[in-house]
């Protein structure tokens, strides 16, 4: 299954008309979306707004998007992290599971987003916090096997699983008012107990594109797979992994 593919079958557990009306937007205002993916949710932004601005640097994941033909959202292929690019201050910046990518840069970035901001504009992020190790009974070998896989992939740059406990603060140190700090449901990222075939299929490929190769031999990538996935379908799976949803104003 292509990442494309992955991408649009998980947006049916995003709820992003809700998570649109929690915004603090105005009809005039224009809002860059920072990894925009497949486009789903400026596509729904775009119907509330003067413009959107949809950044994202896979091209085969903005071709959804661009197919659309939407007049009112302007769509980049560019890197995230610095917007330079971007000729004027904008009202709004939202971006959901992408600051995590960026482990040893998180407040750098946030840094040069809130400068793009006009005064009395907003951000808003949603994270995830806890992806692997909020899921519990897992055998202790695991458990030291996923600790180590999260500290070795955020102190490579790859990415922060727990990156979702840290933005509030940071945004708090840039001197921003924070609106909303909340946890988000969401069926596939949150839910505890035995788990959909399809929610299932999802985390299997998850799994798979997870670089476990870079730091551990065949087999114990497999035990790994093997003893996380069964808790999927166990009544006893338990899942403390926190989708957070954090909304800052600039004063």
């Amino acid at each position: 299954m292509s990442l494309k593919t992955e991408y649009e079958n998980q947006q049916k557990y995003r709820k992003w008309s809700l998570i649109v009306d929690k915004l603090p937007i105005k009809s005039d205002h224009v809002v860059a979306e920072l990894g925009c993916g497949t486009g789903n949710f400026a596509e729904v932004l775009s119907k509330k707004i003067k413009e959107v601005i949809a950044i994202d640097l896979n091209q085969n994941l903005l071709e959804i998007l661009q197919n659309k033909k939407i007049l009112n959202i302007t769509i980049l292929q560019k890197d995230i992290s610095n917007l330079n690019y971007i000729p004027k201050q904008v009202d709004g910046i939202f971006s959901s599971f992408a600051i995590a990518y960026f482990p040893n840069k998180m407040e750098q970035i946030l840094k040069n987003w809130f400068d793009k901001l006009k005064n009395g504009g907003w951000v808003a992020i949603i994270e995830i916090d806890d992806l692997l190790r909020g899921h519990t009974p897992l055998s202790k070998e695991t458990l030291n096997k996923l600790e180590i896989f999260e500290d070795k992939t955020r102190n490579n740059g790859i990415y922060d699983f727990r990156a979702g406990r840290k933005i509030s603060l940071i945004l708090k140190d840039l001197g921003m008012e924070i609106l909303l700090d909340e946890d988000l449901e969401d069926s596939e990222l949150t839910d505890s107990g035995i788990l959909s075939d399809e929610i299932y299929t999802m985390w299997e490929n998850r799994l798979n594109r997870l670089s476990f190769d870079k730091f551990f031999q065949k087999n114990e990538i497999e035990s790994i797979k093997a003893d996380f996935l069964s808790l999927f379908k166990s009544a006893k799976h338990i899942n403390q992994t926190k989708v957070k949803f954090i909304i800052a104003k600039k004063s």
